[in-house]
């Protein structure tokens, strides 16, 4: 009896135990974070599926509080949260008092003038970058690009058959008037400009629409512009030759801000302006031979203030790639830029410059500025 007793508790709680049993572990198999296919657990691909948005592109009504800059930057799971960049640019470089003078057709009526300008084309160069976020930081972006671009640029004036005179823009020794009919070949100039340059930025990007995320900046930045001109022709079987150049460093802070309009599945339109005040530096110097005399001109110091401004418009487009580890982004797009005073080769040719009457120049006018402009392909890593 006894026996029959202690059974009849002992089925009743192997019974109770199985099922419990069981149903813990369809509680486990229902509540397993992982699911079935990746075999392997993998929490970014878990992520990846069930957060409201992509952060970095377009959001949808109500997904994130309308009171709050939310963070857009690119959002990598389980990496450095660190961003390479490479550019590659096809710019032309356009500079301020380099044309090599002007002829006066003084044989027609009405007299006639022709400018002879120095003659510009589209140079390679190329630009990369590092960057990397900060997550104790609000989610803050340091980032820095360094920039190259050298070219050497020709350009020539034939003369021949044409009556006139031409009035050279540098000259140092006599005057600057020269009868077409006694220069032989042609007249020749060249131009070596060599820009290096730095840029750091400290940045946030944030939404400020569905579609839209600013992120400003602040730093520093400094570059190196080297700049030689060279002119020479043969005037009554005498070369005229002269050579300058300009060589500056500048450094100083930078702020701007770039946006993205993100309109169609990782597509968008981009913009991106800044903004420098950097203090320069210039060594002028120069030397040459006319009317069978050489010269050289002194090394001088010329210490300003450069304002450097830089725009930027394109079009992009950028995803996420396996399970949110990777980030691509390709993006086109037209870049201008504009660098103060660099060009002060030519106001020393005109503080000497005279006129056919002998008498020092008077129109002297301040340095000459470059200007960059063209295309811009840019493609960016994040991992």
């Amino acid at each position: 009896m006894n026996l029959f007793k202690k059974i009849s508790w002992v089925i009743p709680a192997l019974v109770m135990s199985t099922a419990l049993f069981a149903e813990s572990q369809d509680v486990s198999n229902y509540c397993d974070p992982c699911p079935k296919e990746p075999p392997e657990c993998d929490p970014c691909y878990e992520k990846s599926r069930n957060k409201p948005y992509e952060q970095g592109y377009e959001i949808c009504e109500g997904a994130l509080p309308k009171a709050y800059n939310a963070p857009a930057r690119i959002d990598i799971c389980d990496g450095w949260d660190t961003f390479v960049t490479a550019s590659f640019i096809y710019w032309e470089i356009l500079t301020d008092q380099t044309d090599l003078g002007i002829v006066h057709f003084n044989t027609v009526t009405p007299n006639e003038f022709e400018v002879v300008k120095f003659g510009t084309s589209y140079e390679p160069g190329f630009k990369v970058g590092f960057g990397t976020h900060f997550f104790s930081s609000d989610d803050w972006d340091l980032y820095v690009q360094y920039t190259r671009l050298h070219e050497i640029e020709n350009t020539s004036y034939n003369p021949d058959g044409k009556l006139g005179i031409f009035h050279r823009t540098w000259s140092m020794l006599g005057s600057n008037t020269y009868d077409l009919v006694n220069i032989t070949g042609t007249i020749k100039a060249s131009q070596k400009f060599d820009l290096d340059k730095i840029d750091l930025e400290l940045g946030r990007s944030y939404y400020v629409g569905k579609n839209l995320t600013l992120r400003p900046f602040i730093g520093g930045s400094g570059h190196w512009v080297d700049v030689n001109y060279q002119e020479e022709f043969t005037y009554s079987s005498t070369l005229r030759n002269d050579f300058f150049k300009n060589d500056s460093w500048a450094v100083g802070p930078r702020f701007g801000i770039g946006s993205n309009w993100i309109f169609y599945e990782g597509f968008r339109l981009f913009g991106y302006g800044a903004f420098s005040l950097l203090y320069t530096e210039n060594d002028v110097s120069g030397n040459g031979e006319e009317n069978i005399t050489t010269y050289t001109v002194t090394k001088v110091e010329r210490n300003i203030l450069r304002d450097v401004e830089e725009l930027m418009i394109g079009l992009g487009w950028g995803s996420y790639f396996w399970s949110d580890k990777w980030h691509c982004d390709l993006s086109v797009a037209y870049e201008a830029q504009r660098y103060s005073h660099t060009n002060y080769m030519a106001q020393v040719a005109q503080m000497r410059n005279m006129d056919s009457g002998g008498d020092i120049s008077s129109n002297l006018v301040k340095p000459g500025d470059s200007f960059l402009h063209g295309l811009t392909l840019t493609a960016r890593i994040d991992f």
